[in-house]
């Protein structure tokens, strides 16, 4: 099996949605809006490739439960710790993925719940990708 280009770049926009789910939802206290934001954007990558959708939904939900293990093994500073060059480079890295609040080891395994409003968007996406295939060709 060989991936083309193509999926390969798909797969860098998954991990950036994912990325951006994960920052929100260490900054956020709004579950739904995070839960919104994972069913739509799965959506769409769903819609957009609908083959083997669920791959969309475990790279783009994955990152939420990394990030809360990330921030609950490393300690990161604050930004004004930092020093004027580490300020200038990792400044924004911190102040991504630092969480606003102290992350709880009890809190990642209720993380991984993310995975099924990411799969019910992707499989929605999917589904809607091939109703909405015949009436495209009807159109012709």
């Amino acid at each position: 099996m060989t991936i083309d280009r193509a999926e390969w770049i798909w797969f860098a926009l998954a991990v950036a949605v994912g990325l951006l789910a994960a920052v929100l939802g260490l900054h956020m206290d709004n579950l739904q809006f995070l839960v919104l934001f994972l069913f739509i954007q799965c959506a769409v990558f769903g819609y957009a490739r609908p083959r083997r959708a669920w791959r969309w939904a475990c790279l783009i939900a994955v990152w939420i439960p990394l990030s809360l293990l990330f921030n609950t093994v490393v300690t990161l500073p604050s930004p004004r710790e930092l020093g004027v060059p580490a300020r200038l480079f990792l400044g924004p890295l911190v102040v991504f993925f630092r969480a606003t609040i102290p992350v709880r080891p009890a809190d990642i395994p209720g993380s991984c719940l993310a995975v099924i409003p990411a799969m019910a968007g992707a499989y929605a996406g999917a589904w809607m990708s091939r109703i909405a295939r015949p009436v495209a060709g009807k159109a012709d």
